[in-house]
């Protein structure tokens, strides 16, 4: 009938991550769409996921969580709003998982990344990880929030973008006694 297209084409134009989140960021109780146009925004979207979580990373890099870690109660503020906002994003996808309700996912991560991480909270961050001493409390409070959310995420994102979290799981390995927000 001519209304298919062959997953290796997309996977030779676009790479197997964009199938498997196009996959996941469809609603299959509804008609499923597929066009150059749906997969070239879930490319983008793609890339903002993985930028933001290559951004966490590149500001972790002197950051050892068994030692540097702060706790919840010590932390900034903002650090302990965006653990707020990261355990609201555990609990929503979680239950997505749990009804498979993929696309649910997929939109609460992205979101998630889009607007409380880059819009708000890493661009509210950059002063004070540029700015402060390398073992300062507040940095380390602003690394460790965003240790646990990078964490959080990769464990998220794992069911979905499977390299894309084995990538992100090599760079932040686990931490024993992980933080409740993570477990």
């Amino acid at each position: 009938m001519g209304n298919v297209i062959d997953p290796q084409k997309i996977i030779d134009k676009f790479g197997a991550e964009i199938l498997r989140l196009w996959v996941a960021a469809e609603d299959y109780t509804d008609d499923i769409r597929i066009s150059d146009e749906i997969l070239e925004r879930l490319v983008e979207a793609y890339r903002r996921i993985r930028n933001t979580s290559r951004y966490i990373l590149g500001n972790l890099n002197d950051f050892d969580a068994k030692k540097d870690l702060i706790p919840y109660a010590e932390m900034e503020e903002i650090d302990q709003w965006a653990l707020y906002r990261l355990q609201a994003l555990i609990e929503r996808s979680r239950k997505a998982y749990e009804n498979f309700q993929f696309h649910i996912v997929y939109y609460t991560l992205y979101n998630f990344c889009t607007v409380d991480l880059s819009s708000l909270y890493l661009d509210v961050l950059k002063d004070r990880l540029y700015t402060s001493g390398k073992a300062s409390k507040s940095r380390r409070s602003a690394q460790s929030a965003m240790f646990i959310i990078l964490d959080a995420m990769t464990r998220l994102l794992a069911p979905i973008l499977t390299f894309t979290a084995r990538r992100c799981g090599r760079a932040c390995p686990p931490l024993k006694g992980r933080p409740p927000a993570c477990t």
